[in-house]
């Protein structure tokens, strides 16, 4: 609790936000464009071409982000039973091919001389989530599951919630009660933060676990178990030149009372004397106003992964502690998307520390 806090009160700096989102850098034409600096060989142009987005990027861009706020099921087989509260810290850490293109060009990196650099030159080896969650046990084996969670060097959280069934606690007596324990789940966790990209993950999984006690006083239950999850995500309108204001730039004007009858929706640019005065557009002022078909939109990603979940819980009177982990058993490109063909298989190792009652 001590470390949670100190980091949610350690003071903020612009370089601290070096794995935000940043996919208007994802092109498939040229690299990153600013046509405020007249000599950028990625700008060429503005009236002979535009950047498209690099689809293939984004995707296997997302696909990571998206395993590393999926759901983990950091829990035995058995719930905390009807009437029963859990509350815990947890934290996890997932594993990104750092060294890919997609993950240098679609990520901000430290700020430098108050700018962001065109590329993130380092990015981190692993995503973070630093988080809190809590459990209600429901009559009948059932139990309801709450977290949020903060996603270090970002803007970014992580909300979820869902649902689980112990099949068969409360039903077992003499022989059946030395089977393992068995349930069932379903989560659903969402990203926010970024106007950018809206990534949603449900997820199911299928576990089992079996106590042992240990003194008469600790219990001790490893277990292991199957999850299968949905990555959705979505793109917001992305400014491919973000360091470039258009509208401002061509001096955009309302349509007059005759143009309104034949309006395109397009922006209508004038140019504007040194004395403030305004006339027809230039070439700079028509340049600008292309500029607007720099904005672009990512096609959505609808897909599943899957990956094996193993772990042990400690509990000693209201106390427990979870060590947790996930990989991938098939490989991400059987999900069902070609765009994330070539994509690396990931990990996630969790800890978990909280109270029962």
């Amino acid at each position: 609790m001590a470390v949670v806090a100190a980091c949610a009160l350690a003071p903020a700096t612009a370089s601290a936000n070096p794995m935000d989102l940043a996919p208007e850098r994802l092109v498939s034409e040229g690299s990153y464009c600013d046509p405020t600096v007249a000599s950028s060989p990625a700008c060429g142009d503005l009236s002979g071409t535009h950047l498209l987005p690099d689809n293939k990027a984004w995707a296997k861009l997302v696909s990571q982000y998206g395993m590393a706020i999926a759901p983990n099921p950091m829990h035995a087989a058995r719930t905390t039973g009807y009437g029963g509260f859990n509350f815990s810290l947890f934290g996890t850490i997932t594993t990104v091919d750092s060294g890919a293109d997609y993950m240098h060009r679609g990520t901000e990196g430290a700020i430098s001389g108050g700018k962001f650099p065109a590329t993130n030159a380092s990015p981190d080896g692993v995503l973070q989530l630093y988080g809190v969650t809590g459990a209600k046990g429901l009559p009948y084996g059932f139990e309801l599951q709450g977290s949020m969670a903060y996603m270090a060097n970002t803007e970014l959280v992580v909300l979820g919630g869902g649902i689980r069934w112990a099949l068969l606690e409360g039903f077992r007596t003499g022989v059946l009660g030395y089977l393992p324990d068995l349930s069932i789940g379903g989560y659903v966790n969402t990203l926010t933060g970024s106007p950018k990209v809206k990534i949603t993950v449900p997820s199911l999984d299928v576990q089992i676990s079996k106590p042992f006690t240990i003194a008469n006083s600790v219990v001790f239950q490893p277990y292991a178990g199957w999850q299968l999850i949905w990555i959705d995500a979505d793109s917001g309108v992305v400014d491919g030149t973000p360091g470039f204001n258009a509208l401002a730039k061509c001096n955009a004007r309302p349509p007059t009372q005759d143009e309104q009858a034949t309006d395109t929706g397009g922006a209508h640019c004038q140019s504007r004397a040194a004395n403030g005065a305004y006339g027809a557009p230039g070439a700079a002022e028509n340049a600008a106003q292309l500029d607007v078909n720099n904005n672009m939109v990512f096609q959505a990603i609808r897909y599943r992964r899957q990956r094996l979940v193993v772990g042990t819980a400690w509990r000693y009177e209201l106390i427990h502690f979870v060590l947790h982990a996930a990989f991938d058993v098939v490989s991400p490109e059987s999900g069902g998307d070609a765009r994330i063909a070539g994509l690396s298989s990931q990990m996630t190792f969790g800890a978990m520390v909280g109270a029962s009652w």
